[in-house]
């Protein structure tokens, strides 16, 4: 037995999330998470593995229910609509692009969503991990989507789910694909960005950078915190 713990959503994507109590699960993943990128001149996405600035950026939705409204907020707390002019300068100052390249927030495509778009977590791996590391690891740095407390103790309980079948909630079901490969953004505070590469060595030791599951969406469905999980096939 597992149910939700815990829900999050990233409208802009390399950017920090929002936390949810309920979010819509759709054929191309959670709504309204990645649904902006940030691109140079040339329309090429710029990610937080090579300008980790940008997790000192928060995203947010401001009609949750429908992903709609994004709203980003500025390491300095100033908060304005997606489309403002400010954001984009923002963005450029902190990653010291303002005599370069300039950068622009633009629609994200599916072809930007992996093909298994829900990042799934369990509790019990976020504690293992922390474990490793020597450290309580700050879960943002793992960047999930949906986290799941299990009743047993088992640990790493992802690995038994590949390959089967998840209802969460009463309608939405996924499928476990694949662990997750895990990027040199797990070594970034989520707040300033510096890097602390101890869960991440660690993390490489134990498990050669894989933690949690990679899902897709096979019926969408709502999903809330408290909200049952259970394999049915």
């Amino acid at each position: 037995m597992a149910v939700v713990s815990d829900l999050w959503r990233y409208p802009v994507a390399s950017m920090g999330g929002e936390r949810l109590r309920r979010a819509f699960f759709g054929p191309l993943g959670m709504i309204g998470d990645r649904r902006l990128v940030v691109v140079d001149d040339d329309g090429e996405a710029l990610v937080a593995v090579r300008n980790p600035g940008l997790l000192t950026f928060r995203a947010r939705c401001t009609d949750a229910g429908r992903g709609d409204g994004v709203e980003v907020i500025a390491p300095d707390g100033d908060a304005r609509a997606w489309d403002d002019p400010a954001v984009a300068t923002a963005i450029a100052k902190v990653l010291e692009r303002e005599d370069r390249d300039p950068v622009a927030l633009a629609p994200g495509t599916v072809g930007l969503h992996a093909a298994s778009p829900i990042a799934l977590l369990a509790e019990q791996s976020i504690a293992l991990l922390s474990d490793w590391a020597g450290e309580e690891v700050d879960r943002r740095r793992l960047r999930p989507n949906v986290v799941v407390d299990t009743t047993d103790d088992e640990p790493l309980p992802e690995d038994a789910w590949h390959g089967r079948r998840l209802l969460i909630g009463e309608e939405a079901q996924v499928d476990v694909v694949s662990a997750t490969r895990r990027s040199g953004v797990l070594s970034r505070d989520p707040d300033t960005a510096e890097r602390d590469t101890r869960a991440h060595a660690a993390l490489a030791r134990e498990r050669r950078n894989h933690l949690g599951a990679c899902c897709r969406v096979v019926r969408p469905g709502w999903v809330a915190v408290g909200d049952p999980v259970m394999i049915t096939a």
